[in-house]
């Protein structure tokens, strides 16, 4: 299925495989006859493109009979009655805001345009929910297309206008190589915004969690606090505005850690960050940042 979903180009012998195959209809997929695009004002047809938009995307094939939510049978539609602009311009005028990338592929069996199979590639849409012609918002449900609640509808507002900040890498480099007592190593957090829209109320944290004795430096504007049970944390006070996918160093602070005790920090200590932003909490747990300081110190030695 996942094969048929990423699919761009599709065929007589393709859709008659389908049809062979038995392939069954999901939430992703819809069959439907050549008489779903006899509706007069196309409110049905953009009623379950709109859904397919609104939930996770998919595959809407007209021209194929279904029976039980199974593919049955080709139901041609006549290209020339409906055409592939015909077809564009009943989803584009009854749906509001245009849903990008949408594709629209006839497959025209024997060459023949009286005898025509649309298949509508619809994706998950970052800018749902889609208003359909009939003033309401629709969804995928099993089978079909269904209104949406209105803590749905909602919902999706608040997902497309949110901004997203997330750690996007980290940079470990060892300095100060002329003291020969401890390891000191500059740590950059660089995040990104992976929303729609300019990211200005947001949040980074560095939580330390260690039992050996450790050297902490950074520049304003940050603030440490020493929590027993929660480590230190190490976090913003000022952050600056980043746009959609932009990508923005937002911390950067010194670790000291002398020799003899780096190797038991570097087995039980953990170096996690959280991002807080308006509504969501993100946390990095993988510890990538001691991987690295493990490399370094490897290399150095």
């Amino acid at each position: 299925m996942s094969n048929l979903l990423d699919k761009t180009e599709f065929t007589q012998e393709y859709i008659l495989g389908l049809i062979a195959s038995r392939t069954e209809e999901s939430i992703n997929i819809d069959f439907k006859d050549a008489r779903a695009l006899s509706s007069g004002d196309g409110k049905e047809i953009s009623k379950d493109v709109s859904a397919f938009a609104n939930s996770d995307g998919g595959l809407i094939f007209y021209g194929i009979n279904e029976e039980n939510h199974v593919a049955t049978g080709t139901s041609f539609v006549d290209g020339n009655k409906y055409n592939k602009e015909w077809l564009e311009n009943k989803i584009t005028s009854n749906i509001q805001q245009r849903i990008q990338n949408l594709l629209i592929i006839p497959v025209r069996f024997d060459n023949d345009i009286m005898k025509t199979v649309y298949v509508v590639k619809i994706p998950k849409s970052p800018n749902s929910p889609h208003l359909n012609g009939d003033n309401k918002y629709y969804r995928r449900f099993n089978f079909k297309s269904v209104p949406m609640e209105e803590y749905e509808v909602r919902d999706s507002y608040l997902r497309v206008s949110a901004s997203m900040v997330k750690i996007d890498s980290f940079i470990v480099q060892l300095v100060n190589t002329h003291n020969i007592n401890r390891y000191e190593f500059k740590i950059e957090v660089l995040i990104t915004n992976t929303g729609n829209n300019v990211a200005e109320k947001y949040k980074v944290a560095a939580i330390i969690n260690t039992t050996v004795p450790a050297e902490l430096s950074a520049t304003n504007p940050y603030s440490l606090t020493n929590n027993f049970e929660d480590g230190r944390i190490l976090s913003t006070n000022v952050v600056p505005a980043i746009f959609p996918s932009e990508k923005l160093n937002i911390l950067t602070f010194n670790l000291a850690v002398r020799n003899e005790n780096i190797s038991k920090f570097t087995e039980t200590s953990t170096i996690e960050f959280t991002v807080f932003n308006q509504g969501s909490i993100k946390k990095s747990s993988d510890n990538q940042v001691i991987e690295q300081i493990k490399k370094l110190i490897e290399s150095n030695d």
